[in-house]
Protein backbone atom coordinates (compact mmCIF):
# COMPACT_ATOMS: atom_id res chain seq x y z
CA UNK A 1 0.00 0.00 0.00
CA UNK A 2 1.27 3.44 -0.84
CA UNK A 3 2.28 5.84 1.96
CA UNK A 4 -0.63 8.10 2.97
CA UNK A 5 -0.43 11.74 1.88
CA UNK A 6 -3.07 12.97 4.40
CA UNK A 7 -1.96 15.24 7.26
CA UNK A 8 -3.26 15.05 10.82
CA UNK A 9 -5.39 18.17 10.32
CA UNK A 10 -6.99 16.68 7.20
CA UNK A 11 -7.83 13.44 9.07
CA UNK A 12 -9.34 15.39 11.96
CA UNK A 13 -11.44 17.40 9.55
CA UNK A 14 -12.68 14.18 7.92
CA UNK A 15 -13.63 12.70 11.33
CA UNK A 16 -15.56 15.89 12.22
CA UNK A 17 -17.61 15.38 9.10
CA UNK A 18 -18.85 11.99 10.34
CA UNK A 19 -22.50 12.04 11.59
CA UNK A 20 -22.99 12.64 15.38
CA UNK A 21 -24.63 9.94 17.52
CA UNK A 22 -27.36 11.20 19.94
CA UNK A 23 -29.25 9.24 22.62
CA UNK A 24 -32.19 11.20 24.29
CA UNK A 25 -32.91 8.54 26.89
CA UNK A 26 -32.46 9.31 30.61
CA UNK A 27 -29.27 7.72 31.98
CA UNK A 28 -31.22 6.20 34.89
CA UNK A 29 -33.60 4.47 32.51
CA UNK A 30 -30.66 3.06 30.64
CA UNK A 31 -29.05 1.83 33.90
CA UNK A 32 -32.28 0.20 35.14
CA UNK A 33 -32.78 -1.55 31.79
CA UNK A 34 -29.30 -2.92 32.00
CA UNK A 35 -29.82 -4.21 35.57
CA UNK A 36 -33.04 -5.95 34.58
CA UNK A 37 -31.33 -7.70 31.69
CA UNK A 38 -28.35 -8.69 33.79
CA UNK A 39 -30.66 -10.15 36.37
CA UNK A 40 -32.47 -12.26 33.86
CA UNK A 41 -29.29 -13.55 32.24
CA UNK A 42 -27.06 -13.96 35.27
CA UNK A 43 -25.87 -17.34 34.06
CA UNK A 44 -24.91 -16.02 30.66
CA UNK A 45 -22.59 -13.19 31.55
CA UNK A 46 -20.02 -14.52 29.18
CA UNK A 47 -22.20 -13.88 26.12
CA UNK A 48 -22.02 -10.09 26.25
CA UNK A 49 -18.20 -9.86 26.12
CA UNK A 50 -18.15 -12.29 23.29
CA UNK A 51 -20.76 -10.37 21.39
CA UNK A 52 -18.92 -7.15 22.00
CA UNK A 53 -15.64 -8.62 20.78
CA UNK A 54 -17.30 -10.05 17.70
CA UNK A 55 -18.94 -6.75 16.96
CA UNK A 56 -15.63 -4.96 17.33
CA UNK A 57 -13.94 -7.38 14.96
CA UNK A 58 -16.79 -7.08 12.49
CA UNK A 59 -16.61 -3.30 12.63
CA UNK A 60 -12.84 -3.51 12.12
CA UNK A 61 -13.16 -5.70 9.02
CA UNK A 62 -15.81 -3.39 7.60
CA UNK A 63 -14.04 -0.09 8.24
CA UNK A 64 -10.44 -0.98 7.39
CA UNK A 65 -11.00 -2.06 3.73
CA UNK A 66 -13.19 1.02 3.18
CA UNK A 67 -10.56 3.34 4.58
CA UNK A 68 -7.85 1.65 2.45
CA UNK A 69 -9.97 1.83 -0.67
CA UNK A 70 -10.78 5.46 0.10
CA UNK A 71 -7.07 6.29 0.55
CA UNK A 72 -6.02 4.45 -2.61
CA UNK A 73 -8.79 6.14 -4.58
CA UNK A 74 -7.59 9.52 -3.43
CA UNK A 75 -4.00 8.60 -4.33
CA UNK A 76 -4.99 7.44 -7.79
CA UNK A 77 -6.69 10.75 -8.50
CA UNK A 78 -3.37 12.58 -8.14
CA UNK A 79 -1.48 10.26 -10.50
CA UNK A 80 -0.54 11.73 -13.88
CA UNK A 81 -2.50 10.99 -17.02
CA UNK A 82 0.76 9.88 -18.65
CA UNK A 83 1.06 7.01 -16.15
CA UNK A 84 -2.51 5.96 -16.88
CA UNK A 85 -1.79 5.96 -20.65
CA UNK A 86 1.39 3.91 -20.20
CA UNK A 87 -0.38 1.38 -18.02
CA UNK A 88 -3.19 1.07 -20.53
CA UNK A 89 -0.71 0.44 -23.39
CA UNK A 90 1.14 -2.21 -21.38
CA UNK A 91 -2.08 -4.03 -20.56
CA UNK A 92 -3.16 -3.92 -24.21
CA UNK A 93 0.24 -5.22 -25.36
CA UNK A 94 0.17 -8.05 -22.82
CA UNK A 95 -3.34 -9.00 -23.87
CA UNK A 96 -2.33 -9.07 -27.54
CA UNK A 97 0.74 -11.20 -26.75
CA UNK A 98 -1.39 -13.62 -24.78
CA UNK A 99 -3.90 -13.91 -27.64
CA UNK A 100 -1.14 -14.50 -30.21
CA UNK A 101 0.48 -17.18 -28.04
CA UNK A 102 -2.88 -18.81 -27.57
CA UNK A 103 -3.48 -18.86 -31.34
CA UNK A 104 -0.02 -20.38 -31.96
CA UNK A 105 -0.65 -23.02 -29.31
CA UNK A 106 -3.99 -23.84 -30.93
CA UNK A 107 -2.34 -24.27 -34.34
CA UNK A 108 0.45 -26.42 -32.86
CA UNK A 109 -2.08 -28.61 -31.05
CA UNK A 110 -4.06 -29.00 -34.29
CA UNK A 111 -0.92 -29.97 -36.22
CA UNK A 112 0.16 -32.49 -33.58
CA UNK A 113 -3.32 -33.96 -33.49
CA UNK A 114 -3.34 -34.32 -37.30
CA UNK A 115 0.11 -35.97 -37.21
CA UNK A 116 -1.01 -38.38 -34.50
CA UNK A 117 -4.12 -39.27 -36.49
CA UNK A 118 -2.01 -39.92 -39.62
CA UNK A 119 0.47 -42.09 -37.66
CA UNK A 120 -2.42 -44.00 -36.13
CA UNK A 121 -3.90 -44.58 -39.59
CA UNK A 122 -0.57 -45.88 -40.91
CA UNK A 123 -0.12 -48.18 -37.93
CA UNK A 124 -3.62 -49.55 -38.32
CA UNK A 125 -2.94 -50.25 -42.01
CA UNK A 126 0.20 -52.29 -41.21
CA UNK A 127 -0.01 -56.01 -40.51
CA UNK A 128 -0.21 -56.96 -36.86
CA UNK A 129 2.54 -59.57 -37.10
CA UNK A 130 5.45 -58.83 -34.79
CA UNK A 131 8.94 -58.53 -36.30
CA UNK A 132 11.99 -58.40 -34.05
CA UNK A 133 14.87 -55.94 -34.52
CA UNK A 134 17.26 -58.61 -35.79
CA UNK A 135 14.91 -59.61 -38.61
CA UNK A 136 14.43 -55.98 -39.62
CA UNK A 137 18.20 -55.44 -39.66
CA UNK A 138 18.80 -58.56 -41.77
CA UNK A 139 16.15 -57.62 -44.31
CA UNK A 140 17.45 -54.08 -44.54
CA UNK A 141 21.01 -55.29 -45.11
CA UNK A 142 19.92 -57.72 -47.81
CA UNK A 143 17.75 -55.17 -49.59
CA UNK A 144 20.66 -52.70 -49.68
CA UNK A 145 23.23 -55.32 -50.77
CA UNK A 146 23.98 -56.09 -54.37
CA UNK A 147 25.47 -59.20 -55.93
CA UNK A 148 29.26 -59.00 -56.20
CA UNK A 149 29.56 -60.89 -59.51
CA UNK A 150 28.91 -59.69 -63.05
CA UNK A 151 25.64 -60.87 -64.63
CA UNK A 152 24.19 -60.74 -68.09
CA UNK A 153 22.07 -57.68 -67.34
CA UNK A 154 25.25 -55.73 -66.39
CA UNK A 155 26.65 -55.93 -69.92
CA UNK A 156 24.37 -53.43 -71.69
CA UNK A 157 26.88 -51.26 -73.57
CA UNK A 158 29.70 -52.54 -71.37
CA UNK A 159 32.71 -54.83 -71.72
CA UNK A 160 33.79 -56.96 -68.76
CA UNK A 161 37.52 -57.25 -68.08
CA UNK A 162 38.83 -59.72 -65.49
CA UNK A 163 42.24 -59.31 -63.88
CA UNK A 164 44.07 -61.95 -61.84
CA UNK A 165 45.41 -60.05 -58.80
CA UNK A 166 47.50 -61.60 -55.99
CA UNK A 167 46.48 -60.96 -52.42
CA UNK A 168 48.94 -59.15 -50.16
CA UNK A 169 50.25 -62.42 -48.73
CA UNK A 170 50.83 -63.85 -52.24
CA UNK A 171 48.76 -66.89 -51.24
CA UNK A 172 45.83 -66.53 -53.61
CA UNK A 173 45.05 -65.21 -57.05
CA UNK A 174 41.82 -63.19 -56.94
CA UNK A 175 39.87 -62.67 -60.17
CA UNK A 176 38.58 -59.07 -60.13
CA UNK A 177 36.17 -57.92 -62.84
CA UNK A 178 35.57 -54.35 -63.96
CA UNK A 179 33.15 -52.91 -66.50
CA UNK A 180 34.24 -50.43 -69.16
CA UNK A 181 32.38 -48.83 -72.03
CA UNK A 182 32.36 -50.76 -75.27
CA UNK A 183 34.61 -49.28 -77.96
CA UNK A 184 34.37 -50.77 -81.47
CA UNK A 185 37.67 -49.12 -82.37
CA UNK A 186 39.55 -51.03 -79.68
CA UNK A 187 40.02 -54.78 -79.27
CA UNK A 188 39.23 -56.38 -75.94
CA UNK A 189 42.92 -56.84 -75.24
CA UNK A 190 43.58 -53.15 -75.96
CA UNK A 191 40.84 -52.23 -73.50
CA UNK A 192 42.44 -54.67 -71.05
CA UNK A 193 45.83 -52.99 -71.46
CA UNK A 194 44.38 -49.46 -71.27
CA UNK A 195 42.58 -50.22 -67.99
CA UNK A 196 45.52 -51.77 -66.13
CA UNK A 197 46.65 -48.45 -64.72
CA UNK A 198 43.17 -47.61 -63.37
CA UNK A 199 42.94 -50.55 -60.98
CA UNK A 200 42.93 -49.67 -57.28
CA UNK A 201 44.27 -52.89 -55.76
CA UNK A 202 45.35 -51.21 -52.51
CA UNK A 203 41.83 -49.97 -51.82
CA UNK A 204 40.51 -53.46 -52.49
CA UNK A 205 42.98 -54.96 -49.98
CA UNK A 206 45.04 -56.70 -52.67
CA UNK A 207 48.63 -56.48 -53.90
CA UNK A 208 49.49 -53.50 -56.11
CA UNK A 209 50.36 -55.67 -59.12
CA UNK A 210 49.19 -53.70 -62.17
CA UNK A 211 50.09 -52.35 -64.63
CA UNK A 212 52.45 -55.15 -65.61
CA UNK A 213 56.08 -54.13 -66.16
CA UNK A 214 56.12 -55.12 -69.82
CA UNK A 215 55.24 -54.04 -73.37
CA UNK A 216 52.60 -55.97 -75.27
CA UNK A 217 51.99 -56.76 -78.91
CA UNK A 218 48.72 -58.53 -79.75
CA UNK A 219 48.07 -60.41 -82.98
CA UNK A 220 44.30 -60.82 -83.00
CA UNK A 221 44.20 -62.86 -86.21
CA UNK A 222 46.59 -65.52 -84.85
CA UNK A 223 45.38 -65.12 -81.25
CA UNK A 224 48.97 -64.54 -80.20
CA UNK A 225 50.40 -62.19 -77.57
CA UNK A 226 54.01 -61.05 -77.19
CA UNK A 227 55.20 -59.98 -73.74
CA UNK A 228 58.44 -57.93 -73.71
CA UNK A 229 59.89 -57.23 -70.22
CA UNK A 230 62.78 -54.93 -69.26
CA UNK A 231 66.10 -56.41 -68.12
CA UNK A 232 65.38 -55.46 -64.51
CA UNK A 233 61.86 -56.90 -64.48
CA UNK A 234 60.57 -58.03 -61.04
CA UNK A 235 59.15 -61.42 -62.13
CA UNK A 236 62.18 -63.66 -61.41
CA UNK A 237 63.04 -62.49 -57.89
CA UNK A 238 61.78 -65.72 -56.35
CA UNK A 239 59.81 -68.83 -57.15
CA UNK A 240 56.74 -67.09 -55.75
CA UNK A 241 56.99 -64.15 -58.16
CA UNK A 242 57.50 -66.53 -61.08
CA UNK A 243 54.48 -68.61 -60.04
CA UNK A 244 52.33 -65.50 -59.73
CA UNK A 245 53.33 -64.34 -63.24
CA UNK A 246 52.45 -67.78 -64.57
CA UNK A 247 48.97 -67.61 -63.04
CA UNK A 248 48.43 -64.07 -64.30
CA UNK A 249 49.43 -65.00 -67.86
CA UNK A 250 47.16 -68.07 -67.70
CA UNK A 251 44.28 -65.82 -66.70
CA UNK A 252 45.02 -63.50 -69.64
CA UNK A 253 44.96 -66.43 -72.06
CA UNK A 254 41.67 -67.78 -70.70
CA UNK A 255 39.79 -64.49 -70.53
CA UNK A 256 41.03 -62.94 -73.77
CA UNK A 257 40.90 -66.01 -76.01
CA UNK A 258 44.69 -66.10 -76.55
CA UNK A 259 46.28 -69.34 -77.70
CA UNK A 260 49.99 -68.47 -77.51
CA UNK A 261 52.22 -66.08 -75.53
CA UNK A 262 55.74 -65.24 -76.75
CA UNK A 263 58.27 -63.99 -74.17
CA UNK A 264 60.97 -61.37 -74.85
CA UNK A 265 63.46 -59.25 -72.90
CA UNK A 266 64.07 -55.75 -74.32
CA UNK A 267 63.36 -56.97 -77.86
CA UNK A 268 65.34 -60.18 -77.55
CA UNK A 269 63.62 -63.55 -77.63
CA UNK A 270 63.13 -65.25 -74.28
CA UNK A 271 63.17 -64.38 -70.58
CA UNK A 272 65.73 -65.70 -68.11
CA UNK A 273 63.99 -66.81 -64.93
CA UNK A 274 65.96 -67.60 -61.79
CA UNK A 275 64.04 -70.84 -61.19
CA UNK A 276 62.38 -71.71 -64.49
CA UNK A 277 65.48 -70.86 -66.49
CA UNK A 278 65.46 -69.49 -70.02
CA UNK A 279 61.94 -69.48 -71.50
CA UNK A 280 60.84 -68.32 -74.96
CA UNK A 281 57.18 -69.21 -74.82
CA UNK A 282 54.68 -69.40 -72.06
CA UNK A 283 52.90 -72.74 -71.96
CA UNK A 284 50.35 -73.06 -69.15
CA UNK A 285 50.25 -76.29 -67.24
CA UNK A 286 47.45 -78.68 -68.00
CA UNK A 287 44.81 -78.01 -65.39
CA UNK A 288 42.68 -80.89 -64.22
CA UNK A 289 39.62 -80.57 -62.05
CA UNK A 290 37.11 -77.80 -61.50
CA UNK A 291 37.11 -74.45 -59.77
CA UNK A 292 35.31 -74.17 -56.46
CA UNK A 293 34.91 -70.84 -54.71
CA UNK A 294 35.80 -69.69 -51.18
CA UNK A 295 35.63 -66.41 -49.28
CA UNK A 296 38.59 -64.10 -48.81
CA UNK A 297 38.18 -61.12 -46.46
CA UNK A 298 41.26 -58.94 -47.07
CA UNK A 299 39.99 -56.03 -44.95
CA UNK A 300 38.42 -58.00 -42.12
CA UNK A 301 35.27 -60.02 -41.61
CA UNK A 302 33.03 -56.95 -41.97
CA UNK A 303 34.17 -56.22 -45.51
CA UNK A 304 32.62 -57.53 -48.72
CA UNK A 305 34.40 -60.82 -49.43
CA UNK A 306 36.16 -61.81 -52.62
CA UNK A 307 35.20 -65.18 -54.08
CA UNK A 308 38.47 -67.01 -54.69
CA UNK A 309 38.55 -70.09 -56.93
CA UNK A 310 40.62 -73.15 -56.05
CA UNK A 311 41.01 -75.97 -58.55
CA UNK A 312 40.04 -79.36 -57.15
CA UNK A 313 39.76 -82.82 -58.67
CA UNK A 314 36.16 -83.64 -57.82
CA UNK A 315 33.71 -86.24 -59.09
CA UNK A 316 30.52 -84.14 -59.08
CA UNK A 317 28.94 -80.81 -58.29
CA UNK A 318 27.59 -82.37 -55.10
CA UNK A 319 31.14 -83.10 -53.91
CA UNK A 320 32.19 -79.57 -54.85
CA UNK A 321 29.41 -77.94 -52.81
CA UNK A 322 30.18 -80.19 -49.85
CA UNK A 323 33.86 -79.19 -50.01
CA UNK A 324 32.86 -75.51 -49.95
CA UNK A 325 31.49 -75.93 -46.40
CA UNK A 326 35.03 -76.35 -45.01
CA UNK A 327 37.55 -73.57 -44.29
CA UNK A 328 40.90 -73.61 -46.08
CA UNK A 329 43.15 -72.33 -43.34
CA UNK A 330 46.34 -72.96 -45.32
CA UNK A 331 45.12 -70.38 -47.86
CA UNK A 332 43.44 -68.08 -45.32
CA UNK A 333 40.10 -68.80 -47.02
CA UNK A 334 36.75 -69.32 -45.34
CA UNK A 335 33.91 -71.67 -46.21
CA UNK A 336 31.48 -70.05 -48.63
CA UNK A 337 28.50 -72.29 -47.77
CA UNK A 338 27.23 -72.43 -44.16
CA UNK A 339 27.69 -75.87 -42.62
CA UNK A 340 24.02 -76.02 -41.58
CA UNK A 341 22.83 -75.66 -45.19
CA UNK A 342 21.50 -79.16 -45.80
CA UNK A 343 20.38 -79.82 -49.35
CA UNK A 344 20.16 -82.36 -52.14
CA UNK A 345 21.39 -81.74 -55.69
CA UNK A 346 19.89 -83.01 -58.90
CA UNK A 347 21.33 -82.55 -62.36
CA UNK A 348 18.68 -81.88 -64.97
CA UNK A 349 19.13 -81.88 -68.72
CA UNK A 350 19.85 -78.68 -70.68
CA UNK A 351 22.42 -77.38 -68.17
CA UNK A 352 20.06 -77.05 -65.20
CA UNK A 353 21.00 -77.77 -61.59
CA UNK A 354 18.34 -78.27 -58.91
CA UNK A 355 19.22 -77.66 -55.25
CA UNK A 356 16.51 -78.69 -52.79
CA UNK A 357 16.97 -77.56 -49.18
CA UNK A 358 15.88 -79.88 -46.38
CA UNK A 359 13.47 -78.66 -43.72
CA UNK A 360 16.25 -78.37 -41.13
CA UNK A 361 18.03 -75.69 -43.16
CA UNK A 362 17.29 -72.15 -42.08
CA UNK A 363 17.66 -69.88 -45.10
CA UNK A 364 17.77 -66.22 -44.05
CA UNK A 365 17.58 -63.18 -46.28
CA UNK A 366 20.89 -61.66 -45.25
CA UNK A 367 24.20 -60.65 -46.80
CA UNK A 368 26.13 -63.85 -46.03
CA UNK A 369 23.42 -65.98 -47.68
CA UNK A 370 23.51 -63.69 -50.71
CA UNK A 371 27.25 -64.27 -51.16
CA UNK A 372 26.87 -68.02 -50.52
CA UNK A 373 24.39 -68.24 -53.41
CA UNK A 374 26.89 -66.44 -55.64
CA UNK A 375 29.59 -68.96 -54.70
CA UNK A 376 27.20 -71.79 -55.62
CA UNK A 377 26.35 -70.13 -58.96
CA UNK A 378 30.03 -69.58 -59.88
CA UNK A 379 30.91 -73.18 -59.00
CA UNK A 380 27.93 -74.46 -61.00
CA UNK A 381 29.18 -72.44 -63.97
CA UNK A 382 32.55 -74.20 -63.86
CA UNK A 383 30.66 -77.53 -63.94
CA UNK A 384 28.99 -76.32 -67.16
CA UNK A 385 25.59 -75.51 -65.71
CA UNK A 386 23.68 -72.52 -67.12
CA UNK A 387 21.01 -72.11 -64.45
CA UNK A 388 20.40 -73.13 -60.82
CA UNK A 389 16.99 -73.56 -59.17
CA UNK A 390 16.81 -73.32 -55.36
CA UNK A 391 13.78 -75.05 -53.86
CA UNK A 392 12.22 -75.33 -50.39
CA UNK A 393 13.96 -72.23 -49.04
CA UNK A 394 12.36 -70.32 -46.17
CA UNK A 395 12.13 -67.12 -48.24
CA UNK A 396 11.25 -66.25 -51.82
CA UNK A 397 13.99 -63.63 -52.26
CA UNK A 398 17.61 -63.36 -51.18
CA UNK A 399 18.74 -59.83 -51.87
CA UNK A 400 18.17 -59.35 -55.61
CA UNK A 401 17.72 -63.07 -56.30
CA UNK A 402 14.16 -64.29 -56.92
CA UNK A 403 14.16 -67.88 -55.67
CA UNK A 404 10.86 -68.63 -57.38
CA UNK A 405 12.74 -68.45 -60.70
CA UNK A 406 15.78 -70.21 -62.15
CA UNK A 407 18.95 -68.25 -61.46
CA UNK A 408 21.39 -67.69 -64.31
CA UNK A 409 25.05 -68.27 -63.55
CA UNK A 410 27.29 -65.16 -63.50
CA UNK A 411 29.49 -63.91 -66.30
CA UNK A 412 32.47 -63.25 -64.04
CA UNK A 413 33.37 -63.03 -60.35
CA UNK A 414 34.10 -60.11 -58.01
CA UNK A 415 32.81 -57.00 -59.69
CA UNK A 416 34.55 -53.87 -58.52
CA UNK A 417 34.19 -50.21 -59.54
CA UNK A 418 36.89 -48.18 -61.21
CA UNK A 419 37.61 -44.60 -60.11
CA UNK A 420 36.07 -41.92 -62.28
Amino acid sequence: MKESKWSDEQLQELLRQLPKIKDDRDPRDIYQAIEIKMGKQKNKTWILPSIAAAAALLLLFILVPNLMSWQESADKQVESKADQSTSSEQITSENNTFLEAKEEDSELIAQEKGSEEQDQAELSAEPEAEVNDEEISQKTVASESSPTAVYEEDLAGKEVLTYAIPDKAAQNIVPVSVLVDENPARTKFELFEDTMGRLTEDEWGLDDYYPLKANFAYDQGNKMLTVDVPADHPYSVSSTTELLLEKVLSNIMNNLDIEKINLMTEGEIGIEFSHYGYTEEFIPENSNGNLIYYFLYPNGADSTPFLVPLREQLNSIKDALTAMKQNRTENNLQASIPEDFDFETEEIQDGKLLIRFNNESEIIDDESTLHAIEAILLTAKDFDFDTVKLENADVDKIGKFDLTEELKVPIAANKRDLPN
